[in-house]
């Protein structure tokens, strides 16, 4: 245990490393941060609600297998109006009607003693399936945070589109008016002028189309966290400011061993082979004989006739049932359970294998995104020092309007490539921890 809460630390830390600068997880006013809409998605989402929903199935099937265990006592009763008309064989002549009252009352115990283990067997199917359930409940939170986060990412990507698109417009449209001042006096072209006026266009409809996948990823992620009509009712938290790139990407070996000691749907196979095992078991019992212990008091009275008859009547014994022949059916139903066995042996190596392959390429990913971030702000801050110097070249007129244009769009461009390469790193980040299997909403 203390070796696994070690190897856990030695990924989960160095990951959210570059999660410090993120805000606070704390709704301020109408902020709702990542980890803010982590923990509601794990409260109000249906698809968690369905899998508790489930844990309390499995429970209840364990309370059913528990109750093999205890005696059946069954308590039944009866009171019958009866009117007779008999006319006797040796009595031709007589004929004898009567108003009889019947009042009857059982009282009878059964109780299984033995049934070839297979009691046995389906208690301990009926706790591997709670097990079960249970990690098949941890493994959709884990899916759920994944989504969430990418949800939150991709709307904060949009609103970062926003923004570049404003910024943008407002150049143009700063240029615009410069260029309407100059053309009023003789010093610029009207087709300058209309340069400014349909770039500014431009940048209006890409902030509009920003607005729309900025709409849709919020739409989305109240969806992912259980809102009704799916509206958020607060605004994102603003993307982190921080630039510095962290080497947070563990290697395979450490990630494949936690994910292999750690990820919920591995477990919940292993807990599905357990409870097969167990059911193939209790098919083995139907070969053996059934033993049972019964007892029972009969109570019956009669009225309306004499004399009156009251009757009681007590009894104990063992019975036993032993099915010598079935026609093939026991074998059957034996073979059915062992090859359901197999099938989940084969269904946890095609797990293993998917776990392996994603967490490469979870690895492969995230040093990508890690060295495109990189690049990627380097390029960012270039590109806006030369739109900045071609901007006062152009002022006093030495950059002609071509390469003023080409210097805010290259800016435009790079700007969206920085923000996009960070979302990217943050998500490959998010699915690293997913992957191996410790993506868990961080505690208030």
């Amino acid at each position: 245990m203390k070796k696994f809460l070690l190897t856990a630390c030695v990924i989960i830390v160095p990951l959210l490393q570059l999660y410090a600068a993120e805000p606070s997880a704390r709704i301020t006013e109408n902020i709702l941060t990542l980890e803010t809409a982590k923990k509601i998605a794990i409260e109000n989402n249906p698809g968690i609600r369905q899998t508790l929903a489930r844990i309390r199935s499995s429970r209840a099937l364990l309370g059913q297998a528990y109750a093999s265990w205890f005696p059946t006592i069954s308590v039944s009763g009866g009171y019958f109006y009866r009117h007779a008309d008999i006319q006797p064989d040796w009595q031709p002549d007589i004929r004898v009607k009567k108003n009889i009252r019947e009042a009857t009352g059982n009282l009878e115990l059964n109780w299984l003693l033995f049934n070839g283990f297979t009691r046995k067997a389906e208690t301990l199917a009926a706790k591997y399936g709670i097990e079960q359930t249970e990690q098949i409940h941890a493994d959709t939170q884990r899916l759920l945070i994944e989504s969430i986060a990418t949800a939150y990412y991709q709307a904060q990507l949009a609103r970062e589109n926003i923004r570049i698109a404003d910024n943008n417009a407002a150049f143009n449209r700063a240029l615009e008016k410069t260029a309407t001042i100059r053309r009023s006096v003789g010093t610029a072209s009207r087709s300058e002028m209309l340069n400014f006026s349909i770039r500014t266009v431009q940048a209006e409809s890409d902030s509009i189309q920003a607005e729309r996948n900025y709409t849709i990823a919020c739409t989305i992620l109240a969806e992912l966290m259980g809102i009704p009509d799916t509206e958020l009712p607060s605004d994102l938290a603003p993307i982190s400011e921080n630039r510095v790139i962290a080497n947070a990407v563990p290697a395979y070996e450490t990630l494949i061993s936690t994910a292999l000691n750690n990820r919920p749907d591995l477990k919940a196979i292993d807990a599905g082979i357990n409870a097969a095992e167990e059911r193939k078991n209790a098919a083995k019992g139907s070969w053996m004989p059934g033993i049972g212990l019964t007892a029972g008091l009969n109570y019956t009275k009669q009225t309306g006739a004499d004399p009156v008859q009251e009757e009681r009547n007590r009894y104990a014994g063992i019975t036993a049932s032993w099915d010598v022949f079935t026609g093939g059916r026991r074998s059957a139903g034996f073979q059915q359970k062992k090859a359901e066995v197999y099938a989940l042996e084969e269904e946890k190596r095609r797990t293993i294998l998917s776990i392996q392959s994603g967490i490469r390429q979870a690895i492969a990913n995230a040093k990508a995104a890690e060295q495109q971030w990189e690049r990627q702000e380097k390029a960012r801050k270039m590109t806006r020092q030369v739109r900045h110097d071609v901007e006062m070249l152009y002022k006093t007129g030495s950059a002609d309007l071509t390469r003023l244009n080409e210097a805010q769009t290259d800016l435009v461009r790079a700007e969206g490539l920085a923000s996009s390469s960070k979302v990217n790193y943050l998500l490959a980040l998010e699915k690293l921890l997913s992957k191996s299997g410790v993506l868990q909403p961080k505690e208030q």
